[in-house]
């Protein structure tokens, strides 16, 4: 069965393109938990596996996104809408455990408020359908990170 192409919306696209590549963006999300996987890899098994699933999932979540621009005829490169590639330097380079779930708590909230909000400006209830689905993803890693961190700042 052949996918359903979306309209081409421009305004759709720009927030679904910050979304996905902007500075704030799932990409840059998933570049910093794969930074911080490696940096585990070696100190501490328990931490790296949640880190794992984290950046798995916003995997997942930068393929739906990808997958919906393409759909509406636009580009899955990696930048904003105003076309600032993604780099390096949008990744925090934290090393400390604490502050790095306390940053990707922060994080991750800040993008469930941000996707929350472009869900509500999009009328289209087919990316709406895979945007909430991002949306689950999201909140469920903010789950595992919380629990991670309360259980590691116990030790």
């Amino acid at each position: 069965m052949k996918e359903k192409i979306f309209e081409t919306n421009s305004y759709y696209e720009g927030l679904i393109q910050n979304f996905y590549g902007g500075a704030k963006g799932c990409f840059v999300s998933f570049m910093q938990f794969f930074y911080q996987y490696n940096q585990a890899k070696f100190l501490n098994e328990n931490i790296c596996v949640c880190l794992k699933d984290l950046y798995e999932s916003e995997l997942k979540n930068c393929e739906i996104l990808s997958n919906i621009l393409l759909k509406m005829g636009g580009d899955n490169k990696y930048y904003s809408c105003s076309r600032k590639f993604l780099s390096g330097y949008n990744v925090d380079y934290i090393k400390n455990f604490s502050q790095i779930f306390l940053a990707d708590i922060e994080m991750l909230e800040v993008s469930i408020i941000d996707l929350k909000n472009i869900i509500y400006k999009i009328d289209n209830i087919y990316i709406k359908d895979e945007l909430k689905q991002i949306l689950q993803n999201k909140k469920q890693s903010l789950t595992k990170i919380k629990e991670n961190y309360l259980k590691n700042s116990k030790k």
